[in-house]
């Protein structure tokens, strides 16, 4: 009597698993696959499965991939005094930004010395190094010559004034400072504000944005020539020297373009910035 490799008991010979372990003792015969008929231009064929996979490969002919065409996006030509004044605004745009922050924690401090989280003291103590830095960044705009802000800016300017007077406003209700009728006049009269500004800087970010796009697209094409001046240069089409002299030029070209670019996102991003709030 046979006896199973695994477990070792004894099995009869017509096993087909041990009845102890379930090791398989004998392989099930396979049953015969019926013909299957497939019908190819009129004739009849018997094939196996693989076979009816081949024609089915001569019958069906592969799909090309379609190429969409993308139209080229539309940039806005910007006029050149317009560029001048961006150009302007970038040059003093990051020491602005770090002057507006000063500020604010500047006056920051002192709400807290008037509602008597701190000392006079305190606030003299503190904002000594807010008062120094500011100092110096204003001197240093003076030097650099810094140009008017955008009709933009000041809007901006605007609404971020508006929406500090009403947190400061509710903050005065809720600690009983003020009554609700004084609270909804003053209220109403910064919602007005608001909602002017707010119309007409939305119209200017848009602008800007348009702006943005053409002024991305310049980066590209100067970075384009700084290539083309190189390969021209490497290959002796065009000399060392008047190389050298095409290129700072677009360098301060791509500089300028970049510090565009800059205060553009910088002043975008404020507007995205009060919208939030």
């Amino acid at each position: 009597m046979p006896t199973c490799p695994r477990c070792g008991q004894r099995t009869e010979e017509w096993f087909i698993y041990c009845k102890y372990c379930g090791l398989p003792l004998k392989q099930e015969l396979e049953k015969p696959k019926k013909p299957v008929t497939i019908r190819v231009e009129g004739e009849e064929l018997e094939k196996s499965s693989l076979a009816i996979r081949e024609v089915r490969k001569v019958k069906e002919p592969k799909r090309e991939a379609k190429t969409e065409l993308k139209e080229p996006v539309k940039v806005e030509e910007i006029p050149e005094e317009t560029k001048r004044n961006l150009i302007g605004r970038g040059k003093t745009y990051l020491v602005e930004t770090r002057l507006r922050k000063l500020n604010k924690d500047y006056e920051t401090l002192k709400t807290r010395q008037i509602v008597g989280e701190i000392t006079e003291e305190e606030l003299e103590k503190r904002s000594e190094p807010f008062r120094q830095e500011i100092s110096e960044i204003k001197k240093s705009l003076e030097d650099m010559g810094a140009t008017e802000p955008l009709e933009v800016e000041v809007l901006l300017a605007e609404k971020e004034t508006q929406i500090e007077r009403k947190k400061k406003l509710e903050e005065l209700l809720l600690k009983g400072e003020i009554r609700e009728a004084i609270y909804q006049k003053l209220i109403s009269e910064y919602d007005t504000k608001l909602k002017d500004a707010k119309k007409k800087l939305a119209e200017g970010v848009r602008q800007m944005e348009k702006w943005l796009i053409s002024l991305e697209a310049e980066k590209q094409d100067i970075l384009d020539q700084q290539e083309m001046l190189m390969a021209k240069m490497k290959i002796g089409d065009l000399p060392v020297k008047e190389y050298e002299t095409h290129k700072k030029e677009l360098e301060t070209k791509l500089n300028e373009t970049d510090l565009s670019c800059q205060f553009l996102e910088g002043v975008i991003e404020r507007f995205k910035a009060t919208e939030v709030d």
